[in-house]
């Protein structure tokens, strides 16, 4: 679907089309301007930003030392852990709404999915020949691979898969067999339950492509496919005339299965988006995370993009879900990307894990010599305390000492990190200390 620069400023969305050389070409009433938040979308060579309205800089704070951390761990890393290791960062900072920006060949591309793939499934796998050519982001495309051959495994019963590489089309193909389960999911945090695909659509989203789902080749087999380049609108929108989807992108076929010409009677969450709309035209109207709005006589329905704090939830689902990719990490890097992703949780309100003081104890002092703390580590006398790797990134990060109040431990945070969003999140203002036990 191509959008007039008039259906543009419609959108329900506080968003704008900037041109090549970063003016602004059209946007619609809400646009405040691109904040740490905001999500780009490829249109014709221009780019459609959408802002999310976050203020609070504590996620994002958070979230870019998480990646900061992944990418160091990689740096580090020699052989297969490496290409592990940065296909997960690369996942991340797209989760994180950042454009890819790196370049490489097919060759890396089925290199790095290989390895991908032999770390988190049974599967053998092929590779079919072909000449090789340039790819934008290969750790992206590669990981999404990862995800395709993982399905086809979980869900299609496949123990081989062949990866078909080519310039702009990345096909895994299975044999078929009996059974296969079919599978849904979204872009949307909030409407999935699983990671993988969710990722696989926004990355292709990020690289202007599309993810197709299995089909039949017609050969015994079955083929998943990434294609890339097509520089589409990732957006899922519609305009609704009366109650018929008149016009909709790609994205949203994907998202609601409701390609144009489809009535929205059955769809409760669209039908009171669109009736909401009509009651109050031209203003957003916002229905289970869905926008619309009633302009020119169509109702255009957009389903926004995660924001920041549905960004963070994806990305600690992500480091959880590829553990394997970053478990084979050393010390201290990999206690420091499961602390960081314990800090972005606590961010968005789930308490950091405890454990029990003998465990805490040992732990430490194992952590302590590779993190290079110089300071002394108390015994825990108390039931339990906070996380030991959490502990651990906190002392080497903005601690100065731990201090001992009878069977409790606290860490003083140096004076100059006290304004640090890191110890934000856990200080105790009036002492300045962090409550370890």
């Amino acid at each position: 679907m191509r959008l007039t620069l008039a259906e543009l400023a419609d959108l329900p969305l506080a968003s704008a089309l900037i041109g090549r050389d970063g003016d602004i070409i059209v946007s619609t009433p809400e646009f405040r301007g691109a904040g740490p938040g905001s999500v780009s979308y490829r249109v014709r060579g221009n780019r459609l930003i959408v802002a999310d309205g976050v203020d609070d800089e504590v996620p994002i704070a958070v979230l870019n030392r998480l990646l900061e951390a992944m990418d160091g761990t990689a740096d580090a890393m020699h052989g297969t852990h490496t290409f592990q290791v940065r296909m997960l960062a690369a996942a991340l900072r797209v989760l994180a709404g950042r454009s890819p920006d790196t370049v490489g060949t097919t060759d890396y591309v089925v290199d790095f999915a290989s390895e991908g793939i032999r770390s988190r499934s049974a599967l053998k796998v092929h590779v079919a020949d072909a000449p090789p050519s340039c790819v934008i982001a290969p750790e992206v495309v590669a990981l999404v691979l990862v995800q395709l051959a993982v399905n086809a495994e979980r869900h299609s019963h496949a123990t081989t898969v062949t990866l078909e590489p080519g310039a702009d089309v990345f096909h895994v193909v299975w044999q078929k067999a009996r059974g296969a389960a079919g599978i849904t999911t979204s872009r949307r945090h909030a409407d999935r339950r699983r990671w993988g695909l969710g990722f696989a659509r926004i990355a292709a989203d990020a690289l202007g492509g599309a993810v197709y789902p299995p089909f039949d080749r017609g050969d015994g087999t079955l083929a998943s496919t990434l294609e890339v380049g097509l520089e589409r609108l990732a957006l899922p929108v519609a305009a609704i005339s009366g109650r018929i989807v008149n016009r909709a992108t790609r994205a949203w076929d994907e998202e609601t299965e409701l390609p144009p010409g489809s009535c929205v009677d059955g769809h409760p969450r669209l039908v009171t988006a669109v009736e909401k709309a009509v009651r109050d035209p031209g203003r957003i109207a916002v229905v289970d995370g869905w926008r619309s709005r009633f302009a020119r006589d169509n109702v255009w329905v957009a389903i926004p993009p995660n924001d920041v704090s549905e960004r963070a939830r994806d990305m600690i689902d992500g480091i959880a879900h590829e553990r394997a990719l970053w478990d084979g990490a050393d010390e201290p890097a990999r206690s420091r990307i499961s602390a960081l992703a314990s800090l972005l949780g606590a961010v968005l309100g789930t308490p950091i894990s405890r454990v029990p003081a003998l465990a805490w104890n040992e732990r430490m002092r194992q952590l302590a010599g590779p993190a290079g703390l110089a300071m002394p580590i108390p015994d825990c006398r108390a039931a339990g305390a906070l996380d030991p790797q959490v502990v651990t990134y906190l002392a080497s990060e903005i601690g100065e000492r731990f201090e001992i109040d009878g069977d409790g431990i606290e860490l003083r945070v140096r004076s100059e990190c006290i304004d640090d969003p890191i110890a934000g999140l856990l200080v105790r203002q009036d002492r300045g200390t962090i409550l370890v036990a």
